[in-house]
């Protein structure tokens, strides 16, 4: 039986089998039909619901059928993220991350929960800089590269960090292309500082770049370093790894499979996934689409401190590196039973 419901709409519904849709950020009241629509995906009926489990009503307005875009997304294998901050519904392949891990423990992607295309000045303006860097777009992408000599060692150095605090169980992910050698990049994540206070604290010790003070001083973080290209060692056998701190643990090592800046063909997309006590990384390769996973961290909780929830993301470089950043996603994950 068909029926009809009054609405109000704002510009970001979703639209699917439409040749248009809402353009601007606005609200009106309007009529649609509901006449009992089913949906097959392959000959199956799913039955929609929203991020709740609460069943969704497909709809017809002037003509055009109108479907829950996380319902069908996820009934077509996809992971499918709102970022409420710029109105963006994103659908993406929904790999459920399989591995050979020694825990046993797969995850699946959630929402995507920030999104920062790292593209220009306006991407940046709330980060914050601790040290002497330069911060550039000339490829679209941000670019990090250090203002000071780097004869100068450890105060060279500096720590971009980005001002969104982000939760346990998330999979980060952003884009990486080295420019010039040699160095190292590092990123920090779960970063915070101790005893309750946030990591920007003005009651914190002072950070201007130098290693030691995140290793060592009143902070909590984990951070991997990858692209250990910094001396003939680094360079002759690539290892990637992970350090907790406040107390700078190697808590795991891997293979490092990036190349040399100057056979790098696109950027490559590295991705953390942190939940609770385990810590994964990955290193995909855009030309042949395989992703490898160089360790997995299992924290007990006593050997190396107690176990870090959430916190905040730096990017950190060893002068006289430069490199870009770009596409920088976090999306919740949860474990697949």
């Amino acid at each position: 039986m068909l029926s009809k419901r009054k609405l109000a709409l704002s510009a970001a519904a979703l639209v699917l089998f439409s040749s248009a849709a809402f353009a601007e950020q606005a609200e009106k009241t309007i009529s649609v039909a509901y006449n009992n629509i089913k949906i097959l995906i392959n000959g199956t009926q799913i039955s929609p619901k929203n991020a709740n489990g609460e069943a969704v009503e497909p709809f017809i307005y002037e003509g055009t059928t109108y479907l829950p875009v996380r319902a069908i997304g996820e009934a077509l294998g996809k992971k499918v993220g709102w970022n409420q901050d710029t109105n963006t519904v994103s659908i993406d392949d929904d790999t459920a991350v399989q591995t050979n891990a020694k825990s046993g423990v797969s995850f699946k992607y959630g929402d995507l929960i920030y999104e920062n295309p790292l593209s220009s000045e306006a991407d940046v303006s709330g980060f914050v800089m601790e040290g002497d860097a330069k911060v550039s777009f000339p490829n679209g992408r941000m670019r990090l590269e250090n203002n000071l000599d780097p004869s100068l060692g450890q105060a060279s150095n500096y720590v971009f960090w980005c001002n969104k605090k982000l939760p346990d169980s998330v999979a980060i992910e952003w884009e990486f292309t080295p420019i010039s050698e040699p160095g190292l990049a590092i990123m920090f994540f779960s970063a915070d500082g101790q005893n309750g206070k946030d990591l920007f604290d003005t009651s914190l010790a002072k950070r201007t770049g130098e290693y030691k003070q995140y290793h060592s001083s009143d902070i909590n973080a984990f951070h991997v370093s990858y692209f250990r290209h910094s001396t003939p060692d680094e360079s002759g056998f690539r290892v990637c790894n992970l350090r907790k701190s406040a107390g700078f643990y190697m808590v795991a090592q891997g293979a490092d499979p990036l190349p040399p800046a100057e056979a790098v063909q696109k950027p490559y997309k590295l991705t953390i996934i942190k939940d609770k006590e385990i810590v994964r990384f990955f290193i995909s390769d855009p030309v042949t689409g395989i992703e490898l996973m160089p360790f997995e961290f299992v924290d007990n909780g006593t050997s190396y401190g107690d176990i870090l929830g959430g916190g905040y993301i730096g990017f950190r470089q060893k002068a006289p590196l430069v490199a870009e950043y770009s596409n920088l996603k976090v999306y919740s994950v949860e474990r697949v039973k």
